[in-house]
């Protein structure tokens, strides 16, 4: 197995090999390493970003284009909420065992509408649902997630789990994550 960082080796992104693996159905070592590097900085420029894979910027470009096209990848900003110290939990949900899926989707969307809401998932196990949320405090969140469970009558129950620190979100490290 095969993994070295760009320090490492200047420029050269060596790919660990494993990983490349699980995701060859959707790209190649180049694209591959264009997600690697436009993970750790999203404003590198095309020439640079060209320069790191060994293509040409017109190429890397088209190369990158075509994966946000695709929506292999997206480019995006992500407010660090313990950087502006905003609280944030998870919520796993269960639902009831009589819902349609019809209704499930519905209450997805509802969610997916909510701008304190920043994830939704849905799970197989104990609980179906993971929901993200933040807001000014934990008992701001507290009362903010007791509304939006009222808001719908397929939840069974569910349990807010605040969260203290993240170390790693999105496959990168999150500054100041070993204070």
């Amino acid at each position: 197995m095969t993994r070295t960082s760009d320090s490492e080796l200047g420029d050269e992104l060596v790919v660990d090999e494993s990983i490349q693996e699980l995701v060859t159905e959707h790209l190649d070592e180049v694209d591959y390493k264009i997600y690697r590097i436009l993970n750790d900085d999203g404003r590198i420029s095309d020439t640079e970003l060209g320069e790191k894979v060994g293509l040409s910027r017109t190429a890397v470009r088209r190369r990158r284009r075509k994966l946000q096209e695709d929506n292999v990848i997206k480019i995006l900003a992500v407010l660090v909420l313990q950087e502006v110290n905003l609280k944030y939990a998870d919520v796993q949900v269960t639902l009831k065992s009589d819902v349609t899926t019809e209704e499930i989707y519905e209450f997805i969307e509802f969610l997916l509408e909510q701008e304190l809401v920043y994830e939704v998932d849905e799970y197989l196990g104990r609980s179906d649902m993971l929901v993200r949320v933040w807001h000014g405090s934990l008992r701001d969140i507290k009362r903010y997630v007791n509304e939006l469970m009222q808001r719908t009558d397929i939840v069974d129950s569910y349990e807010v789990i605040p969260v203290i620190k993240t170390h790693k979100a999105w496959h990168s490290r999150v500054d100041g994550s070993m204070d």
